[in-house]
């Protein structure tokens, strides 16, 4: 509608089921600065739909399945020789994942394209913002959206960096950075590598920290004498959840409580590791939950120590809540983690550290905790209250 200020916001899966939690802490501060926020989401296969401000307009997911992807990729009438022209300009046919993931991703650009949804939205006003939450899923359809003056995408990690890709392969990356307008990187690692990587396009680039809510700092107190460790990931390889228990086993004079939140591939197995624990370990899987349960378990339950070990980060939104109710970190130095864990928000660990040295750091950060005050690093640069708004007034209205 004319005069509306309108939001067109593309997301892998939210507000459907349980992931891209993080957006529930920028979409509130989204819906006070637009008039409308139309989301379309790419896929889910839940119905499951999380409360949203009420000028929020959700479409349903271009497909929940991938038959239902196949089809609709295969059988529409979106462009096809653009994808013919940029098989072979990307060399996609040089090897046989190239070739593969070229193939899946050419037909998941042309569900999209045949979406109504999508196609209505494209015929919106020059005036609407488009945002896209990833750098790659929806994003790659960028260039087939013209008729927008603001045309920004966040990038966080496995849509950044293609290091960490299979054959350092991501599709249609030059198009992707030839089509927007802004580039938004959560940490200013994340900011200076798209700068030497990607600097022969012309867009502006900005580094905008995620944030968390201010939920206060928990008034349970830790008078049980034992040590309390939280770590919260999805099980799966790159987050080495296993070498968290092999570590604590190392650590036979001491009680330890480890809660780990998160689910996976990898959580059955991660399972079986817990049949024959020493006396003085007790370890609690939660496997998946929401955010608000998330949250909850820091104002209900001791947390004297927060670990993240994963083998790659982009800056994660997990640390900022633990340091948030001011609890301590040990993290590995990957990715922008150093940006979030300083010496005074925790200690950050060689990206191939021992179980040994692991265990020695849990030992002493929770010898001297009163040494650290994360929540002031949480404060000045962490804050989803000062975050969002000023990633709304200077990237998103400027």
């Amino acid at each position: 509608m004319p005069g509306m200020k309108q939001l067109i916001f593309f997301t892998e899966s939210f507000p459907y089921g349980k992931g891209e939690s993080f957006i529930e802490n920028e979409i509130e501060y989204l819906s006070r600065e637009f008039d409308r926020i139309y989301i379309l989401p790419k896929t889910s296969s839940t119905q499951e739909q999380r409360s949203l401000p009420a000028n929020c307009i959700v479409f349903p997911p271009i497909f929940r399945s991938s038959g239902e992807l196949v089809f609709k990729g295969l059988f529409c009438f979106s462009p096809l020789f653009y994808f013919f022209k940029k098989l072979i300009s990307e060399k996609a046919y040089t090897s046989l994942y190239k070739f593969k993931k070229y193939i899946a991703t050419a037909i998941t650009c042309r569900c999209i394209l045949a979406d109504k949804n999508f196609k209505r939205l494209n015929r919106q006003s020059t005036e609407s913002t488009v945002y896209f939450y990833w750098g790659i899923g929806m994003a790659y359809i960028l260039p087939f959206i013209h008729n927008k003056d603001k045309k920004i995408v966040r990038f966080h990690r496995t849509d950044l960096y293609a290091d960490l890709r299979p054959h350092q392969y991501i599709p249609f990356r030059k198009e992707v950075f030839e089509s927007l307008n802004k580039a938004v990187f959560i940490s200013k690692q994340g900011l200076e590598y798209a700068k030497k990587n990607f600097g022969q396009y012309k867009f502006s680039a900005y580094c905008s920290y995620l944030g968390t809510k201010d939920h206060g700092i928990s008034k349970i107190k830790n008078e049980d004498g034992v040590i309390h460790i939280l770590s919260c990931s999805n099980v799966v390889p790159v987050k080495r959840v296993s070498l968290i228990l092999k570590s604590l086993l190392l650590i036979p004079d001491r009680p330890i409580q480890w809660t780990h939140i998160g689910g996976g591939k990898g959580f059955n197995a991660l399972q079986q590791q817990l049949q024959q624990l020493p006396a003085n370990l007790t370890v609690h899987l939660t496997g998946a939950i929401t955010n608000r349960e998330v949250i909850g378990h820091y104002l209900h339950h001791p947390v004297d120590i927060f670990v993240n070990v994963s083998a790659s980060e982009g800056l994660p939104v997990s640390i900022m809540e633990a340091i948030s109710f001011n609890i301590p970190v040990i993290a590995t130095n990957v990715g922008g983690t150093n940006e979030i864990v300083t010496s005074e928000s925790g200690v950050l660990l060689d990206p191939h550290f021992s179980a040994q040295e692991l265990a020695d750091q849990i030992v002493r950060v929770y010898e001297h905790k009163d040494r650290f005050h994360p929540r002031r690093l949480w404060e000045e640069k962490f804050n989803a209250g000062k975050n969002y708004p000023r990633f709304i007034s200077q990237i998103l209205n400027d």
